[in-house]
C-alpha cells in the first residue's frame, strides 16, 4: 500500500520550533504556502505572481515586495513541468539536499519541492522494472538518487527520526547531533547480537 504523502502534519507556527533535525521549520512552511498565484498587496502591479519565499518572514512574495525585504533572506520559486521547483544551487546554502533528484531547466539544476505524481503508466510497470525509484513513494527516477522531491525527504527525515524513539523506548533520549548517533550506534549493536549455538535435544 502506497504510503500518502503529507507534510501538513508537521506544521507548526511562525513561533514554534520543529524539533525535527536537519529539518528548518521555514521549509514546512514554504511546502505549505501557494505560489504563482497574484500578490493580495500588489493587485494592480504588473509581475505581481508570488514567486519568491522569504525566509525571516516565513512568507510568499512577489517581485514588488522585494525592497521592502531586501535585507533579508529569500529564494526564488521556479516552475517546471507544472510544479515549484527550486535552484539547487540556493537551496543547498540553506538545506542539505543530497539525495534529491535534480533536473535541467535554462541551464540550472533544480529540485521539486512537493512530491510529484505518479503518471498511469509507472503504476503498471512499477513491479516489472527495476529502475531507480523514490524510497518513499516508489517514484521512477532518473539515476540513483533517494528521494523525487523535498517534500519526500523530508518525510524520510521524519520517519526515521520517529522510529529510533520507537525502537528505544528510553525516556531521556531526545533528537539531537550526539544524542541521536548514540541511538543508532546502539540499535546497530542489538541487531548483529546472536546467541550462542542452539543445543538439540539428546536422541532416544
Amino acid at each position: 500500500m502506497k504510503e500518502s504523502i503529507c507534510i501538513k502534519r508537521h506544521h507548526a507556527s511562525r513561533n514554534d520550533k520543529i524539533s525535527y533535525v536537519g529539518v528548518p521549520p521555514w521549509l514546512i512552511i514554504m511546502h505549505e504556502s501557494i505560489f504563482f498565484s497574484s500578490c493580495i498587496m500588489h493587485p494592480n502591479a504588473k509581475k505581481n505572481d508570488l514567486d519568491y519565499f522569504c525566509i525571516d518572514c516565513r512568507r510568499s512574495l512577489c517581485s514588488n515586495c522585494l525592497p521592502a525585504h531586501m535585507h533579508h533572506k529569500y529564494i526564488k520559486i521556479r516552475r517546471y513541468i507544472y510544479s515549484d521547483v527550486i535552484n539547487r544551487q540556493d537551496l543547498c546554502k540553506l538545506f542539505n539536499c543530497s539525495g534529491i533528484q535534480t533536473y535541467h531547466t535554462n541551464n540550472a539544476k533544480v529540485v521539486f519541492l512537493k512530491q510529484r505524481p505518479h503518471r498511469h503508466n509507472q503504476q503498471q510497470q512499477q513491479n516489472n522494472t527495476r529502475e531507480y525509484r523514490c524510497i518513499i513513494c516508489k517514484r521512477s527516477l532518473q539515476d540513483n538518487s533517494l528521494y523525487c522531491s523535498i517534500a519526500c525527504k523530508v518525510l524520510a527525515i521524519y520517519n526515521y527520526q520517529t522510529s529510533q524513539k520507537d525502537e528505544d523506548h528510553l525516556d531521556s533520549v531526545t533528537i539531537g547531533d550526539k544524542k541521536n548517533h548514540a541511538v543508532l550506534s546502539l540499535t546497530k549493536k542489538r541487531k548483529l547480537r546472536r546467541k550462542g549455538a542452539p543445543l538439540r535435544a539428546p536422541m532416544f
